[in-house]
């Protein structure tokens, strides 16, 4: 229904991402990437509103990943915990939240490369047909 409820918030300077990167302990990957951006969100008690927002969350946090890996740049996604301390850095309206946090950059020990040995379960362990 291209319904775009999310607005992005481009963060680059060093001091804000490190404190953004505060927002999840699991988030220090943010301090240290040129660039993060930040999904931004209605707040809704709906639960189909809910629903159809993260889905849609879903399709653009791995379009902007898959776009940044075709360009050669990492990235790497985390969740938000503190509501308080992502609008302390953002600034956003008070009837929303931060959703999500995408992190890029380029790897700097090596150029981005499809990983050789993923640790991933295998296909046929993952993959169900006609049922479970």
């Amino acid at each position: 229904m291209n319904a775009q409820r999310w607005d992005f918030v481009v963060v680059t300077d060093r001091k804000q991402l490190q404190e953004l990167a505060k927002v999840w302990r699991y988030g220090r990957h943010v301090a240290t990437s040129a660039a993060t951006v930040a999904l931004v969100v209605p707040e809704t008690d709906d639960p189909d509103t809910t629903c159809s927002i993260e889905y849609d969350l879903g399709q653009v946090t791995m379009s902007m990943m898959l776009a940044a890996a075709d360009l050669g740049i990492g990235s790497g996604h985390s969740a938000v915990m503190n509501q308080d301390q992502a609008h302390k850095v953002l600034g956003h309206p008070e009837d929303r939240r931060c959703a999500y946090l995408i992190a890029f950059g380029y790897p700097a020990d090596r150029p981005l490369a499809p990983m050789k040995s993923p640790d991933r379960r295998p296909f046929d362990e993952v993959v169900h047909r006609e049922g479970w």
